[in-house]
C-alpha cells in the first residue's frame, strides 16, 4: 500500500473548522473518486522525552500502488483540493509519499 502524507508544520495559525468541516469533505468527495483507499488525520498533541516534532497536523491518504497517487496528483480535480489548502493554513507543508512497510 501507499501512502500520501501532507505534513503541517508548526508556526503558523490552523482553522481545525474549516479543515474538518469544509476542506476534508471536499478532498474526501474528490479523491475518493480517485483511488483513496482510506484516510487518517493525526492532530500532534506532543512528543516524548528527548524528541521534537516540527509538526501539528498529518494527513494520510492510502493508495493501492504509486501510480494511483501520481493518477489522483495529477487529475484536474485536485487543484481544487490544493488551491483551497490556504483556507484552512498558510503555513509550510511538506508532502512525502512511501509504502506502508509494516
Amino acid at each position: 500500500m501507499t501512502v500520501l502524507k501532507v505534513c503541517y508544520k508548526n508556526g503558523a495559525p490552523f482553522n481545525e473548522t474549516y479543515y474538518y468541516e469544509t476542506h476534508i469533505p471536499m478532498a474526501g468527495e474528490i479523491m475518493g473518486s480517485l483511488g483513496v483507499k482510506r484516510t487518517e488525520i493525526v492532530k500532534v498533541s506532543g512528543s516524548v522525552p528527548g524528541f521534537t516534532t516540527p509538526y501539528q497536523f498529518v494527513f494520510s491518504a492510502y493508495f493501492d500502488s504509486p501510480a494511483d497517487v501520481q493518477r489522483c496528483m495529477s487529475d484536474p480535480r485536485m487543484g481544487q483540493v490544493l488551491g483551497d489548502v490556504p483556507n484552512s493554513f498558510t503555513g509550510e507543508t511538506a508532502v512525502i509519499v512511501g509504502e506502508a512497510v509494516g
